[in-house]
């Protein structure tokens, strides 16, 4: 053999073997990336924990209420689209409010005085919108007089919109506080609530997100076990907070961010359990302080959400209420939260309460769209970037495959299915937008959510599937919903 002629054929070789490589890394077109192997998931048979109709709700500070804005602009609307829910409204300006009944000049440290005119513009926002309300009374402040006095007036005005009245808000950041303590206020509060609102139900201990809220909130639920007299068992979490350090979008898909909100939501169902009541995560969303910039605010945070809501359902948790803002977007903080589910263009529109979607509305809209059920096990063996959830109601299965991998890196990935029983009809809608990082152009099932807050409804796509087996391909950041029928 001659030294060149071995050289050509090595080089063409060589050749070959990079003109592979390349062909696989861009998915053999040329145009994008590979597409990965098959995911194989199975849908178990034995019914869990229920998917309520009212299960999403929202939560805002307490002193919002005394805002025009909270009733004259289209939030009853955005409320609306999303179905039946839950407005808590509490926060820590709830410990900041002043409520009067008589006219009282508010003490130094009040930054908001609240009174029965208030209330009633809240009446006319759960009127319209269709909610119900979790009000907040001030527990840093002890009163437990003046906290019965506004229940008294929340259960006049608010009527049968009225679900519960919250004692304070995270207690176990209070300076010198102790579980014993807040133990001992709540019982001074329940007392006084019970004499002026007889028949309220009432929500507590509304602990905060530091590993030391798990102590409050364990030893509030172990004392109530001896008379269990509450309307739900309350806590709060946020996975992170944009103070401790930026929060990146992997950090905020990844598998660590999704393990962590579990580990909270099975901390407050087996708290619940032994009192036989509800358990709520009543103010909760990605990343606390604010939120982070270029994180929370873009459309990773719908895929986000999408997941974050399922997984608590499918704990057991009752309901889960996503803090949220009237604010313009962009505001200089503190006034601005970046995890919020819509913001204001401009100040006057937030002064008018003229607000636009932000991408973690569209997270909220496609839980709407799945509905209530009951969850079924799912073996899925690649939870780090594929979540998938399966909720059955009669002979209905939906599914939701969230598909975490970023575009700009993977293509589409083939999912094969093995269902809980024989289906023969199928169609599926997909939440979408260009990229992780997108603010705009983010779309449910082909449709935007309009300027005043409606929703035009889904486009769906007619699949096939054969019996108890589906095969699916999914595109790379996208939620998509399935549903199914015999």
């Amino acid at each position: 053999m001659q030294p060149s002629a071995h050289r050509g054929r090595w080089l063409t070789s060589l050749a070959g073997a990079l003109a592979l490589a390349l062909a696989v890394a861009v998915g053999l077109s040329g145009t994008g990336p590979a597409e990965a192997a098959t995911t194989s998931l199975t849908v178990g048979t034995t019914p869990g924990a229920t998917l309520h109709d009212d299960f999403i709700g929202l939560s805002f500070e307490a002193s919002i209420i005394a805002s025009p804005a909270l009733a004259k602009g289209n939030l009853a609307q955005y409320m609306k689209t999303l179905g039946p829910g839950v407005m808590r409204f509490g926060g820590n300006f709830v410990d900041t409010t002043f409520w009067t009944s008589k006219g009282e000049k508010a003490p130094s440290w009040a930054v908001t005085t609240l009174t029965p005119n208030d209330l009633k513009r809240l009446k006319t926002l759960a009127d319209d919108s269709g909610w119900r309300v979790i009000l907040g009374v001030n527990l840093k402040h002890p009163d437990p007089d003046r906290a019965a006095d506004e229940a008294k007036f929340a259960r006049q005005i608010l009527g049968p919109a009225l679900m519960a009245i919250e004692i304070g808000n995270e207690p176990n950041y209070y300076p010198n506080y102790s579980p014993a303590k807040l133990y001992s206020d709540y019982q001074r509060y329940r007392a006084a609530i019970g004499k002026t609102a007889p028949g309220v139900g009432l929500v507590a201990p509304e602990t905060g997100s530091a590993p030391k809220a798990v102590t409050f909130l364990q030893d509030f639920a172990k004392r109530e076990q001896a008379h269990p007299d509450l309307f739900a068992l309350t806590t709060h979490f946020y996975p992170a907070c944009a103070r401790s350090g930026h929060v990146s979008i992997s950090q905020l898909l990844s598998q660590a961010f999704h393990d962590k909100i579990q580990t909270r939501a099975d901390i407050l169902v087996k708290a619940a359990k032994p009192l036989g009541v509800p358990a709520i995560m009543d103010e909760a969303n990605s990343v606390s302080c604010e939120g982070q910039d270029g994180t929370s605010d873009v459309y990773a945070s719908a895929l986000w959400a999408v997941d974050d809501e399922l997984m608590i359902a499918r704990t057991g948790i009752r309901g889960e209420y996503f803090h949220s803002a009237i604010a313009r977007c962009g505001a200089p903080k503190p006034l601005y939260k970046a995890y919020t589910p819509f913001c204001a263009p401009t100040a006057a529109d937030a002064a008018a309460g003229r607000l636009r979607a932000q991408p973690e509305y569209y997270g909220l809209l496609m839980l709407q769209q799945v509905g209530t059920g009951r969850f079924l096990p799912l073996t899925n063996p690649d939870t780090a970037s594929l979540r998938a959830y399966a909720v059955k109601n009669g002979t209905r299965l939906r599914l939701v495959l969230d598909n975490l991998q970023d575009p700009a890196s993977h293509g589409s990935r083939t999912v094969t299915i093995k269902l809980d029983g024989a289906y023969h009809q199928g169609d599926l809608l997909r939440l979408t937008a260009a990229a992780l990082t997108s603010k705009t152009g983010i779309k449910l099932g082909g449709a935007s959510v309009a300027p005043d807050g409606t929703f035009p409804g889904t486009t769906k796509t007619p699949i096939t599937v054969s019996g108890s087996t589906l095969t699916l391909s999914l595109p790379a950041g996208t939620a998509t919903l399935v549903t199914l029928n015999p």
